[in-house]
Formats: structure tokens, C-alpha cells, sequence
């Protein structure tokens, strides 16, 4: 099963992706999950970035609305597909493969007047 992160756009027009908040309970507002791998793939493309955190010294966390950090600089009106994979921290989950796998198409479309505004998953793949 491949679920769908939030995607919004941050005052600076660039993308913030991240787990949904309702992933976590009320009682439980502070559980981390750990990123195992985060990618930025575009269609005719192919992959344009892709960061492993396998060791576990390097272990990135982060909670649920919290943006995930995506080393790629995005460009307006292109079609993006943002993955990753998490395992709660402290689980193991990591170990024995009981991880969710986390997938959303968006572009960032600029029109004329200048106004910038974010397109999902159909939205983002037509051309509107």
C-alpha cells in the first residue's frame, strides 16, 4: 500500500512535504519516524535525487507536519513525484520490513499574473 504525504507551499513558493498529522494520535502529538530513504523522481526522467539513511548513526527523524528535507532545488511547471519510506523510530520495523512507503505528484505552476499556486496528483499531471 503507498500512501499520500501532504504537500503544501511555504511563504518562499517552495514545496513542504510531510506526514500527515493524523498518522499520529492526540496522546501520541510526539512520535518520531525515521526516514529510510527519500527520492524526487520526474517522468522521462527518471530519478533527480535519491538519499539513503540506512546507517543508523545517521538516522534521519522527523515527526508528523514536520517538512522533510529534499536536497533538489524544484522548478515551477514541472511534474514531480515525491517518495520516501518511514518506520517508526525505535521500532522494528526497519529491521523487519514492516515500513510505509510514502508517494504524491505536485508541480508548482506560476501563471501570468504571477500568482504561484500548488497542483496534486491529477491536477498537477494535466495541463491546466
Amino acid at each position: 500500500m503507498v500512501y499520500r504525504p501532504d504537500i503544501v507551499l511555504k511563504e518562499d513558493g517552495l514545496p513542504c512535504v510531510s506526514i500527515p498529522l493524523n498518522e499520529v494520535s492526540f496522546f501520541n502529538k510526539e512520535k518520531q519516524f525515521d526516514i529510510i530513504v527519500a527520492k524526487v523522481f520526474q517522468v522521462g526522467v527518471g530519478t533527480l535525487w535519491k538519499k539513503r539513511y540506512y546507517d543508523v548513526s545517521k538516522r534521519y527523524h522527523v515527526q508528523a507536519g514536520e517538512c522533510l528535507r529534499f536536497e533538489y532545488h524544484f522548478q515551477e511547471n514541472i511534474v514531480y513525484t515525491v517518495g520516501f519510506i518511514t518506520a517508526a523510530s525505535g521500532s522494528k520495523e526497519f529491521e523487519h520490513g514492516q515500513q510505509k512507503s510514502w508517494n504524491r505528484d505536485f508541480r508548482i505552476k506560476k501563471d501570468t499574473d504571477g500568482t504561484v499556486k500548488l497542483l496534486l496528483d491529477l491536477d498537477a499531471r494535466e495541463n491546466k
